[in-house]
């Protein structure tokens, strides 16, 4: 007992303390960005992908019930595992189906429910699943149960990894096969079984059923591989692993050959819109600046250990060098790490929008670096009295910067914002309320949550005053959402839609409750 308290106590607590953390951040999540409500469409809508088809393709003039924003989000009755709605939902949107089926069997397990943990607790899952495969990459690199702590405890509370995990999206699949097909190519190296190939093929599979983004650390990943095993004249592995890697990617094209006209369509998030910002030369500055600063804001703690292993290094310079002729640094390390510094560059510049998302599957690469730093300096290190006990203070050291930065720097998408929106609206939940918009659905989507405060609500644009006066009937005031977004929907102006009301109907006064980055919201009187 006391041998296995000895080995696994320092990861078991790594782990424990991530979990409790991000468990933690999970609570005070009050919101959902847009993107994460149409994950909860998308899995479990019945042939609807998006808000306005649960009216058959157009909202205007129709009136939306509570019900059927509940029926969008939710799996309800007689739909539960219902995986050829999501595969039809998903050939209407620009991503594979890989996620959205996992989403769809956890939301079927718990019918007629919609809440944030349903997406949280499947993330939370995949994201201990992904620190432990991350543990096992550091372990089979470094053969350090220290280490390999470090670097879980240093991707589990950065900003970026925690983002990862609440953020209610594909990208923590993502990840976890990234790490996985990374783990499994160290395989090959230390140890060549053929039996290793198929996996890799599936996982490849998976990885680009999951995300497309996912080639870019695949190819990269899978060439850094073959390099090196030309390197070592490995011929047989490659006559294995060649053919293998290509069917899973290839296998894509027959499982969701919708593939194809995704990656190719002229839409925001596609291959026609990565092909426009890489010809697009001068963003590239701007592009490389806004990413690299996403990373050093998100990684602020490894790159504290990283300095200090570098000052560290310096100083023990000839016991470095020495370690280098005595073959003790681990090059295979840089087949695992060096495509996800490839890769970066290659986001940077070809992301449909310039968002941190994008490079989420590739910060466990990031902070493997930082754990091979610290491995050269610990083959560094001159006999010690005690090496033990210095080891493990820094892994102490190591995990109180850690939680420093996620006590410094939260992740993204708490949307604490949000909790005070509830309350706004739900001050008002008894009054009518109309959503003006030119047939959009993306606003509609991003403000559903609120919108579930009212039973039903009236969808009309900015020439359709009097159309609403039916359904306001004789009520002195009305909740108005006015569409403002001229990047993403209709870009009404709101005075304009609040002077049009005002001179052709009876409510010639506003207030304004609040307003999202699409939405403005108004309640409006007589």
């Amino acid at each position: 007992m006391r041998e296995f308290l000895k080995k696994y106590a320092a990861p078991a607590l790594m782990f424990i303390i991530v979990a409790a953390v991000c468990l933690m951040f999970s609570c005070r999540k009050s919101g959902m960005f847009i993107d994460e409500i149409y994950t909860y469409g998308l899995s479990n809508s019945s042939y609807a992908p998006y808000i306005t088809d649960v009216k058959g393709g157009s909202a205007l003039g129709q009136i939306v019930t509570r019900q059927e924003l509940f029926d969008y989000v939710a799996v309800t009755d007689g739909e539960g595992f219902d995986f050829g709605s999501v595969y039809y939902n998903q050939t209407q949107d620009v991503h594979p189906p890989l996620y959205y089926w996992l989403f769809n069997m956890v939301s079927s397990l718990f019918p007629d429910t919609f809440t944030k943990w349903t997406g949280l607790g499947l993330d939370f899952v995949i994201y201990m699943l992904t620190l432990l495969c991350l543990y096992k990459l550091l372990m089979g690199l470094f053969s350090s149960r220290d280490i390999a702590s470090a670097g879980v405890i240093l991707y589990g509370l950065c900003l970026l990894g925690m983002s990862t995990m609440l953020m209610i999206r594909m990208y923590v699949l993502l990840t976890l096969l990234s790490v996985l097909l990374a783990y499994l190519v160290l395989r090959l190296i230390k140890d060549f079984k053929p039996p290793l190939c198929p996996l890799i093929a599936l996982t490849i599979l998976a990885g680009l059923m999951t995300q497309y983004y996912f080639v870019f650390y695949a190819f990269f990943l899978c060439a850094a591989y073959v390099l090196y095993a030309l390197i070592k004249r490995q011929y047989k592995a490659l006559l294995w692993f060649v053919p293998w890697a290509l069917a899973g990617a290839l296998c894509l094209l027959p499982v969701f050959p919708q593939c194809m006209d995704q990656l190719f369509a002229d839409k925001l998030v596609s291959g026609g819109n990565a092909m426009e910002n890489l010809g697009d030369i001068s963003q590239y500055p701007q592009r490389f600046m806004y990413y690299f600063a996403e990373a050093r804001h998100g990684l602020k703690a490894a790159i504290y250990v990283t300095i200090l292993a570098l000052l560290a290094l310096v100083l023990l310079f000839k016991r470095f060098r020495a370690a280098a002729k005595d073959g003790k640094l681990c090059p295979e390390a840089l087949v695992i790490i060096l495509p996800a510094f490839v890769v970066f560059p290659v986001v940077a510049i070809i992301s449909p929008v310039m968002d941190q998302r994008y490079i989420y599957n590739i910060v466990p690469f990031f902070v493997a670096a930082v754990c091979l730093l610290l491995h050269w300096l610990d083959v560094s290190l001159p006999p010690l009295r005690r090496l033990e006990l210095w080891r493990k203070a820094a892994l102490l050291l190591v995990c109180a910067l850690a939680l420093w930065e996620a006590r410094c720097a939260p992740p993204q998408y708490l949307y604490p914002e949000y909790a005070q929106y509830d309350a706004l609206v739900e001050q008002h939940a008894n009054e009518p309320c109309v959503y003006f918009t030119d047939d959009y659905f993306a606003p509609i989507t991003q403000d559903l949550i609120q919108l579930m405060h009212f039973d039903n609500f009236y969808v009309t644009d900015d020439k359709g005053y009097q159309d609403m006066l039916d359904y306001l009937g004789d009520s002195g005031s009305f909740v108005a959402y006015i569409d403002i977004s001229e990047y993403w929907s209709s870009g009404y102006k709101p005075e304009e839609i609040l002077s049009g009301i005002a001179a052709q109907t009876d409510y010639d006064s506003w207030e304004l409750l609040y307003q999202n980055g699409l939405s403005a919201t108004y309640v409006i009187t007589k």
